[in-house]
C-alpha cells in the first residue's frame, strides 16, 4: 500500500447515478487496497441533485468521496476541468471508467508520480480516419484525433502548469501543438475506442470554438485592416482619377469616394473591436468555480492513521511544594 502521495480521481457523471455509483463502489475497493490516502471527486449536474438523495446510503459508505453539483449548463469538459482544478492529490486522474479498467489506472498513477509526465490512454485501433476530428482538428490548437482517450493521469506540477495556461478543457483532452510538454501515451488494454456520440462531438467543436475565439477574432482583425487599407487605396485611386481626367462621369467621384470611406470606417471599427473583445476573453480566464453550485464531501485522510510524530496524554500538575507557595 502506498502511502507517499495522495491520489485524486475524477469521474464527471455521464451514464445517471443508478449505473455510475456501484462503479464508484468497485473503484473505491480498488483504490483503498493500494493508496493509504486518496479521494474521489465525483461531478455531477444540478438536475440530479435530488436522485443524489436516493443513494446517500451507498454514498456515505464511500470514504473520501467529494461530490461536487454545478450548474446544468456546464458542459462535460468544463466538468473536467474544475474536477481537475478542485482535485488536492499529488497525482490527479480524470478518469473515463468505460475504457480503463481500475488496476490498469493505479499502475499509470505510480508511473505518473515516478516520472512527474501527463499520461493520456491512447486506443491501439478504431475510428482512427473520422473525417469529424480530422475537421475538429484543423479548427483547434490541440491534436484531435479519436484515438486519444478520455483518460488523462498528470503529476501536480504539469497539471498547474496546464491550469495556469488557461484553455485546461481541451488540453486535459488532447496534447496541445508545441506544448511546453508532450504527452505520453498508453496503449488501453481493450478493444477499439467507442463512435463518440453526435452530442459529444456538438461539445467539443463548441470547446474548441470558444478556446480558439480570441485566436479566431485576431485573424478577423487582420483582415479587416487589409480590407480598411484595400479602401484607402480605391478612395486615392479615385482623388487620382479625378484630378488627371478631364473627362469623369457625373457622380463616379462622389460615389467611389463615399464606398471606400464607408468600407474603411467599417473595417477599422470591427478590426479594432475584434483586437478589443480578443484581450477581454483572453484575461477572462477560470471562472470555472463560479459554476459549482453545491459540494457534499465524506473526507478523512486520517481515520486509518496509527503512527504519530506527537505523543499526546495525560499531563499530571502537583500542587506546589511549600518552597514555591
Amino acid at each position: 500500500m502506498r502511502d507517499d502521495y495522495l491520489a485524486s480521481i475524477c469521474v464527471v457523471d455521464e451514464k445517471g447515478l443508478a449505473a455510475t455509483v456501484p462503479l464508484l463502489v468497485e473503484l473505491e475497493a480498488m483504490l483503498s487496497r493500494h493508496f493509504r490516502y486518496f479521494e474521489i471527486v465525483y461531478v455531477v449536474s444540478e438536475r440530479l441533485r435530488d436522485r443524489l438523495h436516493t443513494l446517500v446510503g451507498t454514498l456515505a459508505g464511500l470514504p473520501n468521496l467529494r461530490i461536487l453539483v454545478t450548474e446544468d449548463s456546464v458542459s462535460f469538459y468544463r466538468q473536467r476541468a474544475i474536477a481537475a482544478s478542485e482535485a488536492i492529490g499529488d497525482v490527479v486522474a480524470l478518469y473515463d471508467l468505460a475504457d480503463v479498467e481500475s488496476g490498469e489506472l493505479i499502475a499509470r498513477m505510480d508511473e505518473a508520480k515516478e516520472r512527474n509526465s501527463v499520461l493520456l490512454g491512447w486506443h491501439r485501433s478504431g475510428r482512427v480516419s473520422d473525417p469529424a476530428y480530422h475537421f475538429l482538428s484543423l479548427l483547434s490548437r490541440n491534436k484531435v484525433t479519436a484515438r486519444a482517450s478520455r483518460t488523462i493521469i498528470l503529476s501536480r506540477e504539469r497539471l498547474n502548469a496546464i491550469l495556469a495556461r488557461g484553455h485546461a478543457s481541451l488540453d486535459l483532452r488532447f496534447e496541445q501543438r508545441g506544448g511546453p510538454a508532450r504527452y505520453s501515451h498508453f496503449a488501453l488494454s481493450g478493444t477499439a475506442g467507442r463512435t463518440a456520440r453526435l452530442a459529444h462531438r456538438y461539445e467539443l467543436l463548441t470547446e474548441i470554438l470558444r478556446a480558439g475565439a480570441p485566436r479566431y477574432l485576431k485573424i478577423y482583425a487582420v483582415l479587416g485592416f487589409l480590407a480598411a487599407t484595400s479602401a484607402a487605396l480605391y478612395g486615392l485611386y479615385a482623388v487620382s482619377v479625378l484630378l488627371t481626367h478631364d473627362q469623369v462621369q457625373e457622380g463616379w467621384f462622389s460615389t467611389a469616394f463615399i464606398l471606400a470611406g464607408s468600407m474603411g470606417f467599417i473595417s477599422t471599427g470591427m478590426s479594432i473591436l475584434s483586437i478589443a473583445l480578443a484581450a477581454i476573453l483572453e484575461r477572462a480566464v477560470g471562472g470555472d468555480d463560479r459554476a459549482i453550485v453545491d459540494e457534499i464531501a465524506n473526507i478523512s485522510f486520517f481515520d486509518r492513521l496509527t503512527e504519530r510524530n506527537v505523543e499526546i496524554g495525560q499531563m499530571r500538575i502537583d500542587p506546589p511544594g511549600p518552597e514555591e507557595s
